[in-house]
């Protein structure tokens, strides 16, 4: 402390002094003109630094140029850019993200409370401030519909409270349960009273039942769809996060509103949720959020506001984090456009990582678990004759099919007449309809839900993943029974990932090594692998444009209408296991 306070009387001299630019203000909503002293990694002096520069001060010329605050990704899974932690900071600090509130749901279901500690400690080592939440729902449905690899108790919540960079709750999913007063979900909100920060899930929550989820303490939500639904909760108090991710795109509808009615914003925050590695890569993270609501629209100051100042408000970290002013963390963002959002060079802690675009920085790779790395445990591979689906009849049989589409969670409840040989259902890629299965991967249980579905499109061969929401156990979809069990057997061999199977070959593939959830090799090298795995899976016939999107939710029983586990075919409205026969 008392450094920074000599920095800024001149007494002795600043680190780094960046000259003559253009400071985003985001605490008056202006534009001034100054310099920016920072000492170890703190922010001295906003103003005339002259007084402060010496012969080993370092300094940037920032003429021509907006200086913001470091931004903040509001809510992000990190596993959805299928990247480690380590290489996600990599790609998003050039873009200007320096902070991030990561719920790392999808490690959890995988790992648990172990899982947790790890990409604590790896986030330690990098520039970049991961805040992370604890996952709320971890299973995410009842036991009896499906198998996780953990569990996250309120025991664990307490224990994990207590850990450096943890910052708050993760979303309360089950707002069910909530409304319900499920004696355990109120249990876990409680226990993470302790907290300024719980985040919400709240799709479609409106009047009464709106009040009442948010009456527990939960505090953001960022499953808002509509612009009326949006207004709703801002009017409520709701910190509203505005996504917009690879899959999910709310950002226009939300932000227009507000635009029309000149709302105030300083409840509006900026979440990317899940956002794929070929986005994140050309697209860009905040700075893409930043450039779009200027494109509605927006004055530029609130979308800088919306992605700083607001976060680190909601968090409680804004005494820390958020804004360029005397005492708070040098993470600051250098722009060569305003609205554009160009970002030329990103300072973190009082550190330049990134010039010219340039990372300056070296960050090593870090050495995962054999736990993490070794996550696939499936015991016996099934043989073919596991996936098959015996009949009732003789020559048809009438099936309940899940219908998948593109763009959406929710599947629809089909009936479809097959043929039958040998007492077997036989899946009809003609028709569209094919065989689906999960097979759990966690505990070698050896339980297998076998299905069918329609949507993909697939005239050959199967392809397969162990991205499946939000269990994670090995999704497979398939024209014949052969080539399934070869992609499983593909799966367990790498160790995770996802495949693609023709004619008893593995004709394209991507390792997930980090939990059957991420690869921990540079992004251009997943963007590859994924790219050849879409070209192939097309080859084969599949009409979706993104099959593993699709085929990664098709196991996620709390989404209407049907949905398949490794416990069998999922009646998600009764939330009950239901027969395949009709």
């Amino acid at each position: 402390m008392e450094e920074i306070i000599k920095t800024a009387l001149g007494e002795i001299k600043a680190d780094l002094v960046i000259k003559n630019t253009s400071i985003i203000n985001v605490c008056t909503g202006e534009i001034e003109q100054g310099d920016i002293a920072i000492k170890n990694n703190k922010i001295a002096l906003v103003g005339d630094a002259s007084h402060t520069v010496g012969a080993k001060t370092r300094v940037i010329e920032g003429r021509d140029k907006f200086a913001s605050p470091g931004f903040f990704d509001a809510h992000i899974h990190v596993e959805s850019s299928e990247i480690t932690i380590t290489e996600f900071t990599k790609v998003c600090i050039p873009h200007g993200t320096t902070s991030i509130i990561w719920d790392p749901h999808e490690i959890a279901n995988v790992r648990g409370v172990n899982g947790i500690k790890e990409i604590l400690e790896e986030s330690k080592r990098l520039p970049l401030n991961v805040f992370v939440m604890i996952p709320s729902c971890v299973p995410a449905t009842s036991p009896k519909l499906g198998t996780s690899g953990a569990t996250i108790s309120v025991k664990d919540i307490l224990e994990l409270s207590n850990l450096e960079g943890i910052m708050g709750l993760g979303e309360v999913m089950n707002y069910p349960g909530v409304l319900n007063c499920d004696v355990g979900v109120l249990a876990k909100i409680k226990a993470a009273k302790k907290f300024r920060s719980i985040d919400g899930h709240a799709p479609g929550l409106r009047a009464e039942k709106l009040c009442a989820y948010f009456s527990t303490g939960i505090r953001s939500d960022h499953e808002s769809v509509s612009g009326e639904e949006g207004l709703e909760k801002l009017r409520r108090g709701v910190y509203l996060a505005i996504r917009e991710g690879t899959a999910s795109k709310n950002l226009a509808s939300l932000i227009r509103p507000i635009i029309e009615m000149k709302l105030e914003t300083r409840h509006c925050l900026l979440a990317t949720d899940d956002i794929s590695p070929e986005d994140l890569k050309n697209r860009g993270e905040v700075d893409y959020l930043i450039r779009r609501c200027i494109e509605e629209g927006l004055d530029p100051m609130k979308a800088y506001q919306m992605a700083t100042l607001n976060p680190a408000c909601y968090l409680g970290v804004d005494h820390m984090f958020g804004s360029i002013t005397p005492g708070k963390n040098a993470d600051i963002v250098l722009l060569k456009d305003l609205e554009k959002v160009k970002v030329t060079t990103t300072i973190v802690s009082g550190i330049p990582v990134v010039s010219d675009g340039k990372l300056e920085v070296s960050i090593p790779q870090y050495e995962y678990s054999r736990e993490t790395k070794r996550s696939v445990n499936v015991g016996r591979i099934p043989e073919p004759e596991k996936f098959q689906v015996k009949a009732h009849t003789k020559d048809t049989q009438e099936v309940k099919v899940i219908g998948a589409s593109e763009g959406t969670l929710f599947t629809s409840l089909e009936i479809e007449k097959l043929k039958v040989e040998g007492g077997l259902v036989i899946p009809d890629p003609k028709k569209d309809v094919l065989q689906v299965a999960v097979v759990e991967r966690h505990h070698a249980s050896g339980d297998i839900g076998k299905g069918f579905v329609k949507g993909f499109g697939l005239k050959e061969g199967s392809i397969a993943s162990t991205v499946a929401h939000d269990s994670h156990n090995i999704v497979v979809v398939g024209t014949n029974w052969e080539d399934m069990a070869k992609a499983v057997l593909e799966i367990v061999e790498m160790q995770g990932g996802m495949v693609a199977v023709k004619r008893g070959e593995c004709v394209a593939r991507l390792t997930l090594n980090f939990a059957g959830l991420m690869s921990t090799a540079p992004i251009e090298e997943v963007i590859q692998g994924a790219e050849k795995l879409k070209k192939t899976v097309k080859a084969m016939g599949c009409k979706l444009e993104a099959p593993f999107m699709t085929l990664s939710f098709l196991s996620l029983p709390v989404i209407p209408e049907l949905k398949i586990t490794e416990k069998g075919l999922i009646d998600v409205i009764n939330q009950e296991i239901t027969s395949v026969l009709v």
